[in-house]
């Protein structure tokens, strides 16, 4: 029996993989044919625009998610996070008469009122209110004009480069923009902001008054009590913008953004997308079968590449490791198609799959017709920053 020597790197990293056969941003409108894995149509859905997105970024679907369209109250995400970079939660805000004036989202200030910042934002996120949000603006920046100014070039840092806001609450206005994508990238910062997180977690809160008493708020978002796992997060309507809502869920230690602007129903809408998303999720294609994830070289003799017998699927994971064990003592020839060893899929939850793995060419014995020495590894295994938009493992 000739000597053997054996070696095996293996990678660890964000999974390489997508919800089934997706493409970057995949559209409603995209082809649909079936192909291996296909990422499957949504349920039916009546946003004009929407996206579904993880945490991460990652869109898993979406309809005319860059299409600039009235956004009503769910603008006051963007004030909320504005207001926590410039001013201190136990602040006090002094009400302005034009603050007071503005009126609307459940919340009825008066002029000359003390609240501090925290209460200001838990009435903005939970009850929408317009009238704090004027209040918060003018303290931050000395008038809504001066915020909305530095709102709008926050946001563009932020990544919302297609939002430009007119008001800090979101009531109908010419050229008060924003898009389904934009809107996503906003929550997901709101959620990676501990307090405000909080804020829009709560289906209500009491807020104590300046006058002593305390007033009930309750958040305008009703899947926090109605679907498993929600997060929040900001709710919206006008005549203008119609029927608007960002929401979030988290399950199996994923969180999924997603958004649906002008619907007939918002929340029967974000529960469809909702549902779709974490059902994706469950059965990502991890590892395509044409994936090269390892291989077996022999000294002059040559060497082959090996990929799993089938499509490795599984939950997709926040980071996955790919390991090729080589089927030792490994002799030539080897042939197309031939067993050489195991592929071992394991999440940060534990394993997830082991597959066979199959030579991807063939390797015969060299002029003295003995087998070489022979090493295995993982070829293919430095994992690439993947996540749910980028091909999974062997798409490429």
């Amino acid at each position: 029996m000739p000597s053997i020597e054996a070696w095996s790197a293996y990678g660890t990293g964000p999974p390489a993989a997508q919800a089934p056969g997706g493409t970057a941003g995949r559209e409603e409108s995209s082809p649909d044919a079936s192909t291996e894995g296909r990422l499957p149509r949504p349920p039916a859905v009546t946003c004009r625009a929407c996206v579904v997105a993880t945490d991460t970024g990652d869109v898993l679907w979406a309809r005319r998610a860059h299409l600039r369209l009235p956004n009503a109250s769910t603008t006051k995400m963007g004030t909320a996070l504005l207001v926590t970079r410039r001013a201190e939660l136990g602040e006090t805000v002094i009400v302005s008469g034009n603050a007071a004036a503005t009126g609307g989202g459940g919340l009825d200030l008066e002029a000359g009122q003390g609240y501090s910042v925290r209460g200001l934002l838990q009435a903005l996120l939970l009850t929408s209110s317009n009238d704090a949000a004027v209040a918060l603006a003018e303290h931050v920046s000395g008038s809504e004009k001066a915020f909305v100014a530095d709102l709008n070039a926050f946001l563009h840092r932020l990544g919302a480069r297609s939002t430009h806001y007119v008001t800090a609450h979101g009531l109908d206005a010419p050229g008060h923009l924003s898009t389904a994508r934009d809107l996503a990238t906003m929550a997901a910062a709101l959620l990676h902001h501990p307090v405000l997180a909080r804020m829009v977690a709560e289906p209500s809160i009491l807020l104590a008054r300046p006058d002593g008493t305390a007033e009930r708020l309750v958040n305008s978002n009703d899947l926090l009590e109605t679907y498993p796992g929600a997060l929040g997060v900001k709710t919206g309507y006008t005549t203008g913008a119609g029927d608007v809502l960002v929401a979030a869920a988290e399950r199996d230690d994923r969180t999924v953004i997603v958004v649906a602007m002008d619907s007939d129903n918002a929340a029967d809408d974000d529960r469809r997308l909702l549902d779709f998303a974490f059902e994706q999720l469950s059965r990502a294609v991890l590892i395509r079968r044409t994936a090269n994830v390892g291989g077996l070289i022999f000294d002059a003799a040559g060497a082959t590449g090996a990929s799993p017998a089938r499509i490795v699927r599984g939950p997709m994971p926040r980071e996955v490791d790919v390991r090729f064990h080589p089927r030792l003592p490994a002799e030539l020839p080897v042939a197309p198609g031939e067993v050489v060893g195991t592929i071992v899929v394991t999440g940060t939850a534990g394993p997830i799959d082991r597959v066979p793995a199959l030579a991807t060419g063939g390797v015969m014995p060299g002029s003295d017709g003995g087998a070489r020495k022979m090493a295995a590894g993982v070829i293919a295994g430095l994992l690439r920053r993947v996540g749910a938009v980028a091909p999974p493992l062997g798409a490429m």
